[in-house]
């Protein structure tokens, strides 16, 4: 079968959809189950943004490599490549000044690894990287956003969400830049299908290895066997009088 061109088949951003399709949705079960627990304790909250911030900074590194590369070009030109100091803004207020040595502290082996892949990676594996960490972003970020998760947690300012002003343009921009790189290079058509389907595949394990029990749950469940234990002694010393 002849890849697709600019006048024939699905656009490159629709393939790329439906590429990520099966992880999308087994990403979005694992996050409403995690999410209600990581939004109970600011510090759990920091510690799912920051793996995304370690994953952001070596995509933006990356990027700044391949700065001559005219498809990567094309991912400089979608005017996100400052999401990673967004996300260090709102670290700093979550974990204060020595931020980094914590956000380091609690990176997880998933991030590690995948941040690692990031940094090897060549020109197509960072349009597919781009298409993954920054569509998040772009589909999901937004001012709306932005006032619901302060609302949960009014100390920080959320910068990681003023992706733009107009979403909706910044979302047809977003689509229309990879529509544009297919049709320029339709002959990588299968290869950022195949790195999308990859890259969603290794958000989902970063997902999967944040924690979402914090101090709080600790305390109620050292609590509850605290409590068990002295009930169980309690019973013991009943049973044992004559």
């Amino acid at each position: 079968m002849a890849a697709p061109t600019k006048e024939h088949g699905p656009s490159l951003y629709v393939r790329m959809i439906k590429s990520i399709a099966s992880s999308h949705t087994f990403g979005n079960r694992v996050r409403m189950v995690k999410l209600p627990l990581i939004f109970v304790e600011e510090q759990l909250y920091a510690g799912a943004i920051g793996q995304f911030f370690w994953l952001t900074e070596a995509l933006e590194a990356a990027v700044a490599q391949h700065a001559d590369d005219p498809m990567v070009q094309r991912i400089k030109a979608l005017g996100l490549g400052d999401m990673a100091p967004r996300y260090a803004a709102d670290l700093e207020q979550i974990l204060g000044p020595k931020w980094r040595t914590e956000a380091t502290r609690i990176r997880t082996a998933a991030t590690s690894a995948y941040c690692d892949i990031i940094a090897t990676a060549g020109s197509v594996e960072l349009v597919a990287a781009a298409f993954i960490l920054y569509g998040a972003l772009v589909v999901g970020g937004g001012k709306m956003t932005q006032k619901k998760v302060k609302k949960i947690f009014p100390n920080c300012d959320h910068k990681l969400f003023d992706v733009a002003d107009n979403m909706k343009e910044a979302r047809q921009h977003f689509m229309n830049t990879f529509n544009k790189i297919g049709k320029e290079w339709p002959e990588h058509f299968e290869t950022l299908e195949q790195h999308a389907a990859r890259f969603m595949s290794l958000n989902n394990s970063v997902v999967l290895s944040i924690p979402c029990l914090g101090n709080r749950a600790r305390a109620v469940a050292t609590g509850l066997v605290v409590a068990g234990v002295a009930l169980a002694a309690a019973a013991v010393r009943r049973n044992r009088r004559p």
